[in-house]
């Protein structure tokens, strides 16, 4: 690559994204070697593992997200049907 020419959006996403993996998986290597010392050359394991670890987070935010989702939609419809009867009732 030339270095005048500047990488695109998605390059610099996947490089940070990498750089990430790279340093949960070897924080979690770090991990894994001082609690079983005996466990040793995990360090080419560091980026699946560092890539797995922030799927699973990414996997539990967005299923976090969609719950609080559901529940403002619930809580919207629920507002909605409320206010339907109340005019059907001739009360709002």
């Amino acid at each position: 690559m030339n270095p005048a020419t500047k990488p695109d959006v998605l390059t610099q996403i996947l490089g940070f994204l990498s750089t990430i993996a790279r340093f949960i998986g070897m924080g979690i290597v770090q991990l894994v070697q001082y609690v079983l010392p005996s466990v040793k050359d995990l360090g080419q394991l560091a980026e699946p593992i560092g890539y797995l670890a922030l799927l699973t987070l990414f996997v539990i935010l967005t299923s976090a997200a969609q719950k609080v989702a559901l529940i403002i939609l619930a809580v919207g419809w629920a507002l909605i049907v409320i206010r339907i009867l109340l005019m059907a009732l001739r009360v709002g």
